[in-house]
């Protein structure tokens, strides 16, 4: 049986030239949203269904990120091109097989790759090659299993690698391999969120308030252009609006204290008063450093709790605290989080929670604060400011650049703890931005008036 399917109705627009493409190498890098990898995944199912001898390599960093990525991918195109019944998936190993000629699409991570070199297929030549996420991988693992796909082929088939990124750092190997110089070989295309036709409304707003919030992020993240490699990720940060003199916290403000621990490494523990408007203030630090960057004093957790304890006023009245999640980890009895909670109860100030996880999300909570809200003059004031007296985390946070292989949030090798308790702080007090509100003058009175209703 043959199933016929009018492609542009299937794939969409924008890819014409990448889906005929036989070039050894069809090189994409593109902003989020842009339909780069599943029209890659459908591409490959079309040319199995096309090509009965070929087979084909799909290949990432790590074996154990292709379940959720790449091979869920692919079987969300094989239901795409409505073809599921000749298609048999297995998890152990992972691969999927088109049934009627037994070729088969293989899954490995870099993990080891030596044991790339020498991979081999039943049935049928191993054609093609797709390296998602590519940014994450050197040029050097990249070349072993380039090797990978070698050998004579029949008359009509060809070898090709796909290789699908986005591009954070205009310092990668692959901008420097495939796009800056020319090459027969070598199909390199740059696509934007804007060839999805299949966005929503909702989904094309994230990008236009990206735009408007953060330009730079916008430029890499929505239009695909290549990315500053040492970029500060908290380019927001700026001492002049995020720094303020200490001043007496009202009594009535809600407050809460955020910790990072470390030991051989820093420890962070902050604490905040939130304001009426639902504006962060971070009014003390304290700060485990050993006289060196990212130098821990080493003290214990016990140690620690009867700083915290020290410095903590009953009469201060904190509602909460969160502690980095990692702390309550079992690796001794008691735990550290156990600890530091035990000198915290006997001084009858409240204990740690566990922080929510989510370091991406985190960082975008923090960024998000930064920015804050737009006043009735356009201009932006931000959600959450800093005493003056926290002097780590005005060093720290705007020495933070991004992260080399996850470029979404910030490097994690770097002195990142004080930026650590301040993403635990943000996570706990979710940060939505408002409507500025504008002045309107009427001949009888002068009110606030929301500015959605200004005429």
């Amino acid at each position: 049986m043959k199933t016929e399917l009018y492609l542009p109705d299937v794939v969409g627009k924008g890819y014409g030239t990448f889906w005929n493409c036989k070039k050894r190498y069809r090189v994409v890098k593109g902003s989020r949203a842009s339909k780069k990898s599943t029209t890659t995944a459908l591409n490959i199912i079309c040319r199995m269904m096309e090509y009965p001898l070929a087979n084909t390599l799909v290949i990432r960093k790590t074996a154990a990120t292709l379940k959720n990525s790449c091979f869920a991918q692919l079987k969300w195109a094989i239901n795409r091109l409505g073809v599921e019944e000749f298609w048999r998936a297995r998890v152990n190993p992972l691969e999927l097989e088109y049934i009627p000629t037994g070729q088969r699409i293989i899954f490995r991570g870099l993990d080891d790759g030596f044991k790339l070199t020498s991979i081999t297929v039943d049935k049928g030549f191993l054609c093609f090659g797709w390296l998602e996420e590519a940014f994450e991988v050197d040029e050097e693992d990249f070349q072993l299993v380039d090797e990978s796909l070698r050998g004579q082929l029949p008359e009509g088939y060809f070898i090709q690698w796909t290789l699908s990124f986005n591009p954070w750092d205009s310092s990668s190997w692959l901008k420097a391999r495939f796009f800056d110089k020319h090459d027969d070989e070598v199909l390199a295309m740059t696509t934007t969120y804007e060839c999805n036709e299949w966005l929503s409304d909702a989904d094309r707003k994230l990008f236009e308030d990206m735009k408007l919030t953060d330009p730079q992020r916008y430029k890499v993240a929505a239009l695909g252009c290549w990315g500053v490699a040492q970029g500060a990720f908290f380019g927001e940060w700026n001492e002049r609006t995020h720094l303020v003199k200490p001043f007496a916290i009202p009594a009535d403000w809600v407050k809460f204290r955020s910790m990072d621990w470390g030991c051989a490494k820093p420890y962070c523990c902050l604490w905040f008063a939130v304001d009426f408007d639902g504006n962060l203030w971070c009014y003390r630090e304290l700060y485990g450093w050993g006289g060196k960057a990212n130098v821990g004093t080493g003290e214990t957790a016990v140690e620690v709790g009867r700083r915290i304890a020290q410095l903590e006023r009953p009469d201060e009245k904190l509602s909460y605290g969160v502690l980095d999640s990692a702390c309550w980890a079992k690796t001794g009895v008691p735990c550290i989080a156990e600890e530091i909670n035990n000198e915290l109860y006997k001084a009858k100030l409240p204990t740690f929670s566990k922080s929510v996880k989510g370091r991406v999300e985190g960082a975008n909570a923090f960024k998000q604060r930064l920015i804050g809200n737009k006043n009735s003059t356009g201009e932006f004031v931000p959600a959450i400011k800093f005493f003056t007296t926290c002097l780590h985390s005005a060093r720290t946070i705007p020495m933070l650049a991004h992260d080399k292989h996850n470029p979404e949030t910030y490097d994690t090798d770097a002195e990142d703890h004080a930026v650590d308790a301040i993403c635990y702080a943000c996570l706990s007090r979710p940060f939505a931005p408002v409507k500025a509100q504008v002045k309107r003058r009427d001949p009888w009175r002068e009110e606030t008036i929301p500015s959605a209703w200004a005429i």
